[in-house]
């Protein structure tokens, strides 16, 4: 498979019928008018495996499933006014595990969905639907967090966090071919750990500000190559504006977080995983962090 340049066809927005869910529409209407895709709604209805009022329940979440056709019947309305193909569905069952199967079975190209604030309650809802959508999708999966203001989507810098250890360019060919056609900029962001070399060279900043100059030529190599690729493709008619920066910390997610909040970041575009073996749990959780603690969206993928 080709993984230079990504198309997106079909995307999944999930609706809870709350504000954050609607700046996550905003971000798949971004995306669709940019690579003329058909948005699926997708709105799931919690069904618990053992329902102690069976009858009760099924009462209710009739009356739920009204209300949330209803309001998918006006969002296509408004949606398709805009040259916009859209449909509407309402499921049964649990949130995470029907988002994946509806996005899986519809053959989409991405998820979209709301996450909440940075809050413990927050934290949890995340952990129960968004990460869990996150482990189980074979797909790109992008969160939204309430936006502070009212506004239009905008992405003019998007940071691509990247691990120069792995040969995994997913996620900036995705960016790049996000910016095509708009005047943006990227940054291809290496965190340095710090904590890795601590028992393996001596306390010296010579030889860290050695080691961090390497890897920024490392990660500048890595970038020119992409560069060239998409150039030669055709694709591109003006010059692609990618910096490379190289950090040092010892705590990787909280480091690309606090760089994306300094630096007016609009987007994180980031892989799940390396490929393998215990790195593939260590970067998840570095990824699965990221979204949690971000203040911006998040576009995770799969290398």
């Amino acid at each position: 498979m080709d993984r230079t340049f990504r198309d997106i066809k079909k995307i999944v927005w999930t609706t809870d019928g709350s504000k954050v869910s609607e700046e996550a529409l905003s971000f798949a209407l971004f995306l669709a008018r940019r690579f003329g895709s058909q948005i699926l709604g997708l709105h799931v209805i919690p069904e618990p495996e053992k329902l102690l009022f069976k009858s009760e329940f099924r009462d209710w979440s009739t009356k739920v499933e009204e209300n949330i056709n209803s309001k998918l019947r006006s969002f296509k309305e408004t949606i398709e006014s805009q040259g916009i193909n859209f449909n509407g569905t309402v499921v049964r069952g649990i949130p995470s595990g029907e988002i994946v199967e509806y996005a899986r079975k519809e053959g989409a190209d991405l998820i979209a969905l709301g996450k909440s604030g940075l809050g413990l309650i927050d934290r949890l809802l995340i952990g129960s639907t968004a990460l869990g959508v996150l482990r189980e999708s074979e797909i790109p999966v992008l969160t939204v967090k309430k936006a502070e203001s009212e506004g239009s989507v905008k992405l003019q810098n998007i940071l691509v966090p990247v691990d120069i250890s792995e040969n995994v360019d997913t996620a900036l060919n995705f960016a790049i071919n996000l910016t095509e056609s708009l005047d943006s900029k990227i940054t291809v962001l290496y965190v340095f750990r710090l904590d890795v070399y601590t028992y393996e060279v001596p306390a010296s900043t010579l030889i860290l500000d050695d080691l961090t100059k390497y890897s920024y030529k490392e990660l500048e190599k890595r970038i020119d190559k992409i560069k060239e690729v998409h150039r030669s493709s055709g694709k591109f008619v003006k010059d692609l504006c990618i910096k490379a920066e190289v950090i040092q910390s010892v705590n990787v997610p909280v480091a690309i977080t606090d760089y994306a909040s300094n630096n007016d970041i609009d987007l994180i575009v980031i892989n799940t995983h390396g490929r393998k073996g215990i790195r593939r749990f260590i970067l998840g959780s570095v990824t699965e962090k990221v979204l949690q603690e971000s203040s911006c969206a998040v576009l995770s993928m799969k290398p």
